[in-house]
């Protein structure tokens, strides 16, 4: 029976190996060293003042699908339940026009990267938003938070009013046959002639409105400062987090994922840390993470969003 005994030896060894695996790629997390990242609010505050006019009125949203997954893969060392990720657009309502922030997916890819569900009806009515919008944004160049501009037939009028970033423009043109976009058929040229949007920190993009830079998730993720003509304040975090748990708790997404979709860790173990601090500092201001349903469901309830385009 020496076979049975080298068979218990060789699984003790493989189990023993397993739980350092397993704790370096789903477990493993740490705080980013004081001051490696800042937002410093104060500056923020001043150009969202910087622009003429006043800021939206109010701000609505529509989710048009959602994605599913275990907890552990969206803050590293959570459990194994599995938690819904909504896919969502923001809409800036000024007195006389609108903004967009983010536009969600089209059906054909949110099928590829395994929505659990699909609003049709919702993602009409963001079709109705982009088409009567006056400034698009994204807080990233992911699929899920671009392809619904992508895929408009009235793009080249569209990207007249969007504002991609110089980074977001290289990363899409250079996916456009790949992955998920490779489902809208688009080739690079529908960029022929637009202008990128080009900053180095802060941008005041409308009255209101702030863009702050945050690459690490993607090379052009930034987040989306807004006050309202009321003072309320919001900031749209983009996939720095996906939900307010990794703000809360200063932990990023599992080691595994950050591998799997090329994210840099330790950039955005540094934001995580900087909206950990400005939360505290600022519970005021109302944060809204990439995928966070319940936090969306809070500020509806709250009367801070309004439901539906």
């Amino acid at each position: 029976m020496k076979w049975l005994k080298r068979a218990a030896y060789c699984l003790v060894a493989l189990v023993a190996l397993s739980i350092p695996a397993y704790w370096w790629l789903l477990v493993e997390s740490h705080r980013a060293p004081a001051g490696s990242h800042a937002i410093d609010i104060a500056e923020v505050r001043r150009l969202a003042a910087a622009l003429p006019g006043v800021g939206p009125q109010r701000i609505r949203v529509e989710t048009v699908a959602q994605l599913s997954a275990p907890r552990v893969v969206v803050v590293a060392g959570d459990g194994w339940q599995r938690i819904d990720l909504s896919v969502s657009s923001y809409e800036l309502v000024y007195r006389d026009h609108v903004a967009v922030v983010d536009t969600g997916f089209e059906a054909t890819i949110a099928k590829s990267m395994g929505a659990t569900t699909f609003d049709s009806a919702a993602y009409a009515r963001m079709r109705g938003a982009l088409a009567r919008a006056t400034l698009i944004v994204a807080t990233h160049e992911h699929p899920d938070h671009v392809a619904g501009l992508l895929a408009q037939p009235e793009l080249k009028r569209l990207l007249a009013v969007a504002r991609l970033t110089r980074e977001q423009v290289a990363v899409i043109k250079a996916n456009l046959q790949t992955d998920a976009f490779a489902a809208l058929h688009l080739r690079p040229s529908i960029f022929d002639g637009y202008r990128p949007l080009d900053y180095e920190r802060y941008h005041a993009i409308a009255p209101g409105v702030v863009l702050i830079k945050a690459p690490g998730h993607t090379p052009g993720s930034q987040m989306v400062y807004v006050r309202r003509a009321d003072g309320e304040e919001f900031l749209f975090l983009g996939d720095v987090a996906w939900t307010m748990c990794n703000v809360e708790a200063g932990r990023e997404k599992a080691r595994l994922v950050t591998w799997l979709i090329g994210e840099d860790r330790g950039k955005v173990r540094e934001e995580l840390a900087a909206l950990n601090r400005l939360h505290a500092a600022e519970p005021g201001i109302n944060m809204m993470p990439g995928h966070d349903g319940e936090a969306i469901a809070a500020l509806v309830e709250q009367g801070l969003l309004g439901k539906g385009f």
